[in-house]
């Protein structure tokens, strides 16, 4: 088994993370599974955090990615790598976790209770901070609603069967490689919710972190959507219409209030009000219930601040993949030769 993490220029959580990791219960680094970080070429100490492990374990390796400028790229490469040293799982993480002493063998023991499943992403804690309380569900987000714990698992808290990358692969993207990589597997594979394997995580500490963070993300999500010959993200539209419906909504109260009615139906005014706001009176209790679940000094009523958080990503979205679809469509052929470099370079068909 190997444990991948991913890294770039956080060599202070680099070696929390690696830390977290050699001191695992039920299982021994070096005899039941081996670690390899994958540095997206940081410009700090990283390589010398990584090294200084090394010396104590040699089981750990640390290799500078091959293709720089995504983690799509970087999981490609791992997969490689673990597929040619005959690993059977990989176990993904990122510098940014710190991880449960009972991480690694939870996941075993998952896998070997339940034989059918192929995927199994584990249970997610979010570190205290101001951006947390916004964004925290966004790492929790396969706990918010169990569907989608059944269908997708997050990219770096989640354990994978080797012999789904023989016939599946992540698009080489900056971003969102785990959403495309998902949605390959649907009816391809059985993913499982793992609650044991638990890791603590952090949102990004600034405004610019978390500008840069979404626009990454959206970019993403754009380029995989035109590799898959898809126009816009599969995601698009339910959050354009949430980052519109609070217009929507007025638009359509202070239409039926001077009609009477709504102009497709005979439902009053007040009747499609009240059902927005219990639409969003549910989401808020679920986004509390998950605060006081998965967020570290969990505080009464963040839901309301994880609906705020919500509200941002949403018009994150919107604006960002507006943009990139407008400006990256002229350089689809770019991104599918770029594709298709990184997979045939490590012997995977684009």
């Amino acid at each position: 088994m190997l444990v991948v993490l991913l890294n770039k220029d956080n060599a202070e959580g680099l070696g929390k993370a690696l830390e977290s990791i050699i001191n695992q219960s039920g299982v021994s680094i070096c005899v039941d599974f081996d670690v390899l970080v994958v540095d997206g070429w940081s410009t700090d100490d990283s390589e010398l955090v990584a090294s200084k492990f090394r010396e104590r374990f040699g089981c750990i390796n640390f290799v500078k990615q091959r293709f720089r400028g995504g983690v799509g790229q970087a999981r490609v490469e791992a997969v490689r790598y673990a597929m040619d040293l005959g690993y059977d799982l990989i176990i993904w993480g990122d510098s940014e976790n710190v991880y449960s002493e009972n991480y690694v063998s939870s996941f075993l023991k998952c896998f070997g209770s339940r034989e059918s499943c192929d995927v199994c992403s584990g249970s997610t804690y979010v570190r205290d901070s101001f951006w947390g309380m916004l964004f925290y569900w966004y790492h929790a987000y396969h706990h918010l609603f169990k569907l989608v714990s059944r269908r997708h698992a997050p990219g770096n808290n989640k354990a994978v069967k080797i012999s789904l990358y023989k016939k599946h692969i992540y698009p080489a993207i900056p971003r969102s490689d785990d959403f495309f990589f998902s949605l390959s597997l649907h009816g391809n594979a059985e993913f499982c919710l793992c609650e044991e394997a638990s890791l603590v995580t952090t949102v990004p500490k600034s405004l610019r972190e978390i500008i840069a963070w979404q626009r990454n993300r959206v970019r993403g999500l754009v380029e995989g959507s035109l590799l898959t010959g898809k126009k816009l993200p599969p995601d698009f539209i339910p959050w354009l219409l949430f980052a519109l419906s609070p217009l929507i909504i007025l638009i359509t109260y202070s239409i039926t209030i001077s009609e009477g009615l709504t102009s497709l139906t005979s439902i009053p005014a007040e009747v499609v009000l009240l059902a927005y706001l219990a639409g969003l009176t549910y989401l808020t209790i679920k986004l509390e219930l998950l605060a006081k679940e998965k967020y570290l000094r969990y505080r009464p009523l963040q839901g309301f601040l994880g609906l705020l958080g919500m509200y941002l990503h949403s018009i994150f979205t919107t604006y960002y993949t507006l943009k990139f679809t407008n400006t990256l469509k002229y350089r689809i052929n770019e991104i599918k030769e770029r594709d298709k470099q990184v997979k045939e370079y490590f012997g995977f068909t684009a």
